[in-house]
């Protein structure tokens, strides 16, 4: 019963100190947007036409986001989860980078495309810019979604389609109809992200809502407003996660490792070369070609760019690791206490709060957490990196605990219960069975959560206290009137960097990670 008592209290504290710490500062921003400085209905005065229009800019932005994204989703979803071709899953490997990639540095890389083709970037600082940028972003995460989907569906049902009404029918008929909830979930949760994304418009140009939200609060100190557009943005997300909630809560995007049913796999045909350059194409234009152009323009007139870059960044390098590594690993832990108790426990309130918390706009999230946490008796954390880690553990938890609950449920129930029967301790099963398991996922959860944390933008301009040397927020503030080489050379370098870094600690983690999980056997 004491041993009981303990475990539960693990989950008790994990869930209190995260509704304390990051639910809390949102209630209350809420709370104050609404109710603060006069009544509900003189506050919302304060919305005129045009917030009104800006919003509907911002969601037909985002709505054109999430339908391309989506599109181009599925026919990649299709072609390498459902079609033989060759190196597929390291092709699937490939499609992910762009996701793992912060969104201001493909903004940047396409900029300088552009200028180098047109001597002018002004066709991609633009509102088509901004949705080409994130549609190259989002397409990877729309393809994880529905091609997993497709992986899911019993062949016997396709084989059946296939013999009595071919294979468009089957598609139209079949297909499509039974991956309806991936393609909802797509939609709607890159819908959510397009009408967030701070960094592209931002760098583009280009005015929508959060770009709105963040001069009201930053430079016009326009507060009441930029709170009450907050609300306004959190609602609209909250609603729009509200009606596919179940969808978007069980979508399988960051899943490692999983495995679908009896899959049926579609030889590529006479015509199977298009299918081939069709990927191969896409990679090249949407991730290959643009750093191409990074590499260019940063060595176009010498070296000297790039070396001028590197000084600049050089003393934001330890304290932008150290603080990505640190959030990392409370990121794995909480999304390992919430993914065990939500799958073996059935514990599901936690992962709904991770949930809605990922869905809010980072500069929202961090609007929240400044009015919240700045007053004296808070002061340890407001004026330190905590503040910053608070943020990163709202905002990137919920894809933590989908990983490593999605490995969880891979794992046979019998031998939990194979265990119990031989009396072994809840913590022995843990460390002797459940963890070397699913040792794959947490590493993986480290990276990605160590890539986020590292490159996110939108949060961390809100949050990071005065003094301090990060390297996306010295990126971004130097860029305003930096010559292009110069900006160049400085989103090369932190790319470079990530990439150093998560290649560094999968050499030295990952050997480790593989005699543990096999120490027992």
């Amino acid at each position: 019963m004491g041993r009981k008592l303990i475990r539960h209290s693990v989950y008790s504290i994990v869930y209190a100190m995260f509704v304390l710490l990051v639910v809390l500062p949102v209630g209350y921003t809420l709370f104050e947007a609404m109710f603060s400085d006069g009544t509900l209905y003189q506050n919302l005065q304060l919305i005129n036409n045009d917030i009104l229009m800006l919003l509907a800019k911002s969601a037909l932005i985002a709505a054109a986001i999430a339908l391309l994204s989506t599109l181009f989703g599925t026919l990649f979803g299709f072609l390498l989860y459902k079609t033989r071709i060759r190196f597929r899953g390291l092709l699937k490997i490939a499609f992910l980078v762009p996701l793992f990639i912060s969104p201001y540095i493909l903004a940047v890389a396409w900029k300088d495309l552009f200028f180098l083709l047109f001597d002018s970037t002004d066709i991609i600082s633009s509102t088509l810019g901004v949705i080409l940028v994130m549609t190259t972003v989002f397409t990877p995460l729309s393809m994880i979604i529905i091609g997993s989907a497709f992986s899911n569906i019993d062949a016997q049902l396709e084989e059946s389609g296939l013999l009595i009404s071919g294979f468009r029918k089957t598609m139209f008929k079949i297909v499509l109809p039974l991956i309806k909830p991936a393609l909802v979930t797509s939609f709607v949760l890159i819908f959510i992200f397009g009408i967030s994304e701070f960094s592209v418009p931002a760098i583009f140009g280009v005015r929508v809502f959060t770009t709105e939200i963040f001069t009201q609060f930053s430079a016009f100190y326009n507060h009441s407003l930029a709170m009450l557009q907050s609300t306004m943005l959190i609602f609209l997300c909250i609603l729009l996660l509200l009606t596919e909630r179940k969808y978007i809560a069980d979508a399988p995007f960051f899943s490692v490792g999983g495995k679908g049913k009896n899959n049926r796999i579609y030889r590529p045909g006479k015509n199977g070369w298009v299918n081939t350059m069709l990927i191969y194409g896409w990679l090249f234009i949407t991730f290959l070609l643009p750093f191409v152009m990074l590499l260019v323009h940063s060595f176009r007139d010498g070296s000297a760019a790039f070396l001028q870059a590197f000084n600049l960044l050089k003393p934001t390098f330890a304290d932008s690791i150290g603080l990505a590594f640190s959030a990392a690993l409370i990121i794995v832990f909480i999304g390992f206490i919430v993914a065990y108790y939500s799958e073996m426990e059935n514990k599901k309130s936690l992962i709904w709060f991770l949930l809605v918390v990922f869905t809010i706009p980072s500069i929202v999230l961090g609007i929240s957490l400044i009015k919240f946490y700045n007053r004296p008796i808070l002061d340890f954390i407001y004026s330190g990196y905590l503040i910053i880690i608070i943020g990163y553990m709202g905002k990137f938890s919920f894809i933590s605990a989908k990983v490593i609950a999605n490995a969880i449920k891979q794992i046979p129930r019998s031998l939990e219960e194979a265990a119990l029967i031989e009396g072994i301790g809840f913590y022995k099963r843990l460390r002797d069975i459940l963890v070397p398991l699913i040792m794959p996922a947490l590493f993986a959860v480290f990276i990605i959560s160590f890539i986020f944390t590292l490159g996110e933008l939108g949060l961390t301009i809100m949050l990071y206290p005065p003094g301090t040397e990060i390297m996306s927020i010295k990126v971004f503030t130097i860029m305003a009137n930096a010559p292009q080489a110069l900006i160049s050379s400085m989103t090369l370098i932190v790319f470079s960097i990530t990439l150093l870094a998560v290649t560094a600690m999968y050499l030295i983690i990952k050997p480790l990670i593989k005699n543990y999980s096999y120490a027992d056997d």
